[in-house]
This record gives structure tokens, sequence and C-alpha cells, in this order.
């Protein structure tokens, strides 16, 4: 039992299981993610990032630090910084443990796979709190549950806020498009060199390994699929345009591989077609096209609101959390609370200063940067490209969708956001690093 604890591969199984498992069990598996945190940085005792985004990591902590020292509720402004804090400690040890594509895929898998639950239940949630449903079926017990819960005809399963569970799909969307991609040019990879192969003992191993490549290719269809029926269902105008956006970014790279342009093209048109087709039809979280206020939408003037208290405290801002504090209730009608300004980046000015804001824009910007320059510089038939672009088109989700909604604050979509980011900053570079956890893992 102690050997299964001290092993190599440990910290990598605790966190898999914990990462994979947080839409879950949420704060039940943090211990987990803690530990094996706790593990890499006890192996290794320093950082596994470059010494340039090391020193702004640094740097960005320290004036998240002094914001918080002259923010207008201390108290509030220290307790928001575990939305920072444990996820950039975890940031600069992540690089130990998830050192190898391989490692990064098949996360990403696990990710897309353990999601296809979540998106039934969503289905489900939105047909029994649809009104068009018969009596006889409002009446069970589940739907009456389901009624019951705020934010009617949309769905939310077990985030807190459907704009939460939007949120987290559209980066799970993102993987999966991108592993499709990655998938196919394995395939092409595997057909090209079993014909070097003809030992029999090597074929019967290729063989059990194409069964399980087939039921996970199958699932990966499947996950990637019913993510956007959870979108959907979400009710989210950001996260429909959001999931749009990734598909139309999809297709247009398929011109690469030309072997699968012809069923992927059909899978976006069909993804397209069906997201588009159910707004038209069944509206967005129960209202029409018609019914939405698209120039009255109240984020105009919670930007409005932002901007003025920006203007009052440009430089260190109102502290972490402290937005909501400064809102009047009722100055936005029908609002008497908001908790954020609902785009990211208003909401770090506002509460940390623009110095904060600009620094930390700039650190992701460079670590995106050098994804993308890494996923031009790729061979088209190498895996890794794609595998970048599974991350790349990840976190565009994750972008876009801090646009117009603020949705860090629920941990399992902060979690997945960091990693998202680590994957990136990982897959840029030619990682050499020999002394890691991962080395001798099986995945």
């Amino acid at each position: 039992m102690m050997q299964f604890f001290r092993s190599p591969a440990f910290p990598w199984r605790l966190f898999r299981f914990s990462f994979v498992s947080l839409p879950y069990f949420y704060f039940a598996v943090f211990p987990g993610l803690i530990g094996a945190m706790g593990l890499l940085w006890g192996k290794f005792r320093r950082s596994a990032l470059d010494r340039s985004t090391n020193r702004m990591v640094l740097v960005i902590t320290g004036l998240l630090l002094v914001s918080c020292l002259f923010a207008a509720d201390r108290g509030e402004a220290f307790l928001q910084l575990t939305n920072f804090l444990p996820y950039l400690l975890l940031f600069a040890v992540l690089p130990y443990l998830l050192n190898r594509t391989e490692t990064l895929a098949r996360l990403a898998m696990d990710v897309v796979i353990v999601t296809i639950p979540i998106n039934l239940i969503a289905a489900i949630e939105y047909v029994l709190r649809s009104p068009e449903i018969p009596r006889w079926l409002r009446r069970t017990e589940l739907s009456r549950w389901f009624r019951s819960r705020p934010h009617a005809e949309r769905a939310m399963v077990m985030f807190g806020h459907p704009n939460a569970l939007a949120s987290y799909l559209v980066l799970v969307l993102g993987l999966g498009l991108g592993l499709i991609l990655y998938q196919a040019s394995r395939r092409v990879s595997y057909q090209q060199n079993s014909l070097l192969s003809s030992a029999t003992a090597h074929n019967l191993d290729r063989s059990d390994d194409r069964s399980r490549q087939y039921w996970q290719n199958i699932l990966l269809y499947i996950g990637t699929g019913s993510c956007l029926l959870g979108i959907f269902a979400s009710g989210s105008r950001n996260g429909i345009l959001v999931a749009i956006s990734q598909l139309v970014i999809f297709g247009l790279f398929t011109g690469w591989l030309t072997k699968v342009n012809r069923w992927v093209w059909g899978f976006v048109a069909i993804g397209v077609a069906g997201l588009v087709s159910g707004v038209v039809w069944l509206g967005v979280g129960g209202r029409s096209l018609l019914e939405i206020d698209w120039d009255n939408d109240p984020r105009v003037g919670v930007w409005r609101f932002g901007w003025n208290l920006l203007r009052q405290r440009p430089f260190l801002g109102w502290g972490l959390g402290n937005f909501k504090l400064q809102y009047p209730p009722g100055l936005i009608p029908e609002y008497d609370y908001i908790a954020h300004p609902h785009n990211f980046w208003l909401l770090l000015a506002v509460e940390a200063g623009i110095p904060v804001m600009i620094l930390l824009t700039v650190w992701v910007g460079r670590i995106c940067y050098a994804a993308v320059q890494k996923f031009v510089e790729t061979g088209v038939e190498s895996p890794d490209r794609w595998l970048t672009l599974a991350y790349l088109l990840a976190f565009w989700g994750c972008i876009a969708f801090a646009l117009f909604d603020v949705t860090f604050y629920d941990a399992r979509i902060n979690m997945m956001n960091w990693f998202l980011l680590s994957g990136l900053y990982i897959l840029a570079r030619d990682w050499k690093h020999s002394d890691t956890f991962s080395s001798s893992q099986k995945i």
C-alpha cells in the first residue's frame, strides 16, 4: 500500500483523478489538487517556469497584494486573493507533471468524455423546465425540483448559474474540436507506420490499440457534440456565439488535413445549423429572438458604472471583490445586486488597478503568442500541431466568454482556465526537463 503512495506516478494519478472529477465533486477533490501541488513543490522546491515568466508572476503577485492593502474593504480583498494566488502557485509547477504531449492529450480526452453526463442532464433539465411539456410530466417530482430552481427555462445542472455552465462547456468544446483533428492526424501517422511493420506480435498489439482508439473516438465525438446541446440548454447568448466562433475556426483549419475535410466539415455544418435552428425555433433560454432587447442590455449600464469607478481609483483599484460592495442597489432597473461588471478586464482594472490588468494581459498574451507561433511552425502532419490547436480553441473560449461575463469565481472554471494556460505554456516549448514525475507514468 505504501509503495503506491511512494510511486513516482502517484502525483500524476492524484492530479488526474481530482482534476477530471472536479465538475462533479467540486471542493471535495480540492485536497487532491492541493496534495499534488504540494508533492511537486516538495520534490523540486522551485518553479518550473522560465526566468522572465516567473518574474512576471512575482510582480503580478506583489501588485495584487499592494492593491489589497489599499482596498476599500481589505478583508474582502484578501479573501478574493484565493481566486488568484493558489492557481499561480499551481501554474508554476504543473509543467513538471504535464511535460509530455501524450499527458496533455490524455487529460483533454478525459475532460471531454466525463462531460457527457453533464450535457445529458442539461438537456433533461431544459426539457423538464419548458412550459411546453405535458401537464402530467410537469407534476413529476424531478420536474418540480428542476422548475423550482432560479433562471426559468435555462439549464444549470450542478453549476450556480446557467452562464457558468456555458462558460465551462465552451472550454470543453474547444478541447474536443481540436482533439478530433489530433486523433485524425494520429490515425494518418499510424497508417503510415503500420505499413512499415510486419511483425505478428506487433500487429496484435496494434489491433488492441485500434480497438481502444475506436471507442475513444466514438466517445470523443459524443462528448464534443453533446457540449453543443449543453450550451444551448444553458440559454447563454454568450455561450452560443462563442461556440459558433469555435466551430467556424475549427472548420477553417481542417483544410490542412485534406483526408478528413469532408466529414469534419459535415460535423461543423451540423453543429452550426443545430445551434442556429435551435435559437430560431426555440429561442435562447425561453426568450425568442424578438423578445431579447439587444439594444438595452443591462451590461451597458454595468460597464458605465464600472468605468466611473475606474476613473476614481485607476492605479490600485478598489480591491478584489469590492465591485459588488460599491454597486448601489437598483442602479440598473430590476437588479439590486450585481457581483461584477460582466467583463474580466474591466473587473480587474476596477478592483486591482490598471497596471495589474495590463501586466496580466501581457503575461497571458505572451504565452498565447508563443503557442500560436508553435502551431504555425509545426508540420501539418504532426499530431502536436492539432493538440496545440485544441488548447488554443479552448482558451479562445475562455477569452471570448470573458468579454461579456465573469465566471472565474466558480473554482471549477477557474481551474480549467489555468490548466489550459499551462497546457499552452508547455506546448509552446520543447520540454527537456528529465527529472519529472510523469517520466515514468503510464497513460
